[in-house]
């Protein structure tokens, strides 16, 4: 299972490692569930992105799958965009020291206030989801007294095969507009005071496997500027979003960057772009592919009993609160032994979280040491992405701490809520000390 773990995983009997830090160890200083990330695979990864696009290339991070301080650092120092949807990651991006220039604002359906702020603080691309948002900001752009730098977004149906649920183009895809319409609204914006035309946009979707896929959105992409190439100025942008698929199970294929980015650029290549459009740059947003295995989360095991069928059952202390993955799309985790790393013989278990939801669950058939017991350590790797990102306080949980682990020392980069977080927004509670009566 090397492909789903950060690189430096140390499997020794009983002290598993990353980035050279003792798992057990890490437990007992941060609690559980923890995030633990192994920072030089995560380091390796942005390399690998700009090695194999090369710096014609304008790579922008996907923030929705993971924000933090640390990371947006590493990110800033390697030269990358972040994209961001609302002002609370703007908000994270901006206080992290990014240069404003350097965010690209999506959303198909931003608050006017947050368009706003965007436009006030600078940002580097704005991506129009809908033909009136090209109203919206041309009016606001009067009003702040700065134009705005904008992305057309298309929805042009690549036939992209992926999990309904994470599937961004389509008929039934919300997200950007048929390429009539895209038409319309870029003939539109060109006459606009206030709008600055920068290129276009399309995200096909997430976890796309069959990379022809890329090749056909580049050829989808060229083809719609061809003949609306004149409303841009001397260079074009062409946004291929993001869309690299991890693997999360250990019988999944893996997709190197590599291959991706010569799906992209072999599809730009071969839909003839230099000739068609000119001077142009490309754009490209992974998110997922670039955080996805440099993390695994560390659960402590609370429970075991066997059920009426004779299924052995494993219950672990986190579960949807931290990663709502496996109840939102059905996605499953493998689970690895940590205290008892090597020991056999080994047996299939079910492993599940502790909410109130049946559909909690890490793994059907799970294989782990049949010697587990309550107080055991288990790891789930392939939590990099969309875990702590869409955690919550489900059943009153507080949402994990994160660590950044490198050459034998962690550091906690996220820290974990406290009680006093959890009633924080609360003005009744927060007001009373803990163990306070009902009623003063």
């Amino acid at each position: 299972m090397r492909h789903l773990l950060p690189r430096s995983w140390s499997p020794a009997t009983g002290d598993v490692r990353v980035g050279g830090a003792s798992l057990s160890s890490l437990a007992g200083r941060f609690g559980t569930p923890l995030l633990v990330t192994d920072e030089a695979h995560l380091l390796a990864r942005l390399d690998a992105f700009r090695e194999a696009f090369g710096p014609a290339t304008t790579l922008v991070y996907a923030g929705k799958a993971f924000l933090c301080g640390a990371l947006l650092e590493h990110l800033d120092r390697a030269g990358w965009w972040v994209d961001v949807v609302s002002a609370g990651e703007m908000e994270i991006v901006s206080r992290a020291g990014l240069d404003a220039g350097r965010i690209l604002m999506h959303g198909n359906a931003k608050p006017r206030g947050e368009l706003a702020d965007a436009l006030a603080c600078g940002v580097g691309r704005i991506v129009v989801d809908h033909p009136g948002e090209v109203d919206v900001l041309a009016g606001l752009a009067a009003t702040v007294g700065r134009e705005a730098p904008v992305l057309i977004r298309l929805n042009a149906d690549v036939a992209a095969v992926t999990h309904e649920k994470v599937k961004t183009t389509g008929a039934r895809a919300q997200f950007g507009m048929d390429l009539a319409t895209a038409a319309r609204v870029v003939a539109d914006a060109a006459t606009r005071a206030g709008i600055s035309l920068r290129g276009v946009h399309i995200h096909v979707g997430s976890q796309i496997r069959d990379l022809s896929t890329f090749r056909r959105a580049a050829a989808a992409v060229v083809s719609f500027l061809e003949p609306v190439r004149s409303a841009f100025p001397e260079r074009v942008d062409v946004d291929l979003g993001g869309g690299l698929p991890v693997p999360y199970l250990r019988d999944d294929a893996t997709t190197d960057v590599d291959a991706y980015a010569a799906a992209i650029l072999g599809g730009l290549d071969e839909a003839r772009a230099a000739d068609r459009l000119g001077d142009h740059r490309l754009f490209i947003e992974p998110g997922r592919s670039v955080v996805a295995t440099s993390t695994v989360t560390l659960y402590r095991v609370e429970a075991r009993k066997t059920l009426p069928d004779g299924t052995e059952l494993i219950a672990v202390d986190g579960g949807l609160s931290d990663n709502p993955r496996p109840s939102l799309y059905g996605q499953r985790y493998e689970v690895l032994a940590v205290s008892r790393a090597g020991e056999g013989p080994e047996r299939r278990f079910h492993v599940v979280g502790r909410h109130c939801e049946t559909g909690d669950i890490v793994n059907e058939a799970a294989l782990l040491p049949d010697s587990t017991v309550p107080g055991d350590l288990v790891a789930v790797p392939v939590t990099g992405a969309y875990a702590h990102a869409m955690s919550s306080r489900y059943n009153g949980l507080r949402r994990p701490a994160v660590v950044y682990s490198a050459d034998g020392e962690a550091r906690e980069v996220v820290r974990r809520e406290t009680l006093d977080d959890l009633v924080a927004c609360d003005p009744i509670l927060s007001a009373r000390p803990p163990g306070s009566p009902r009623h003063p």
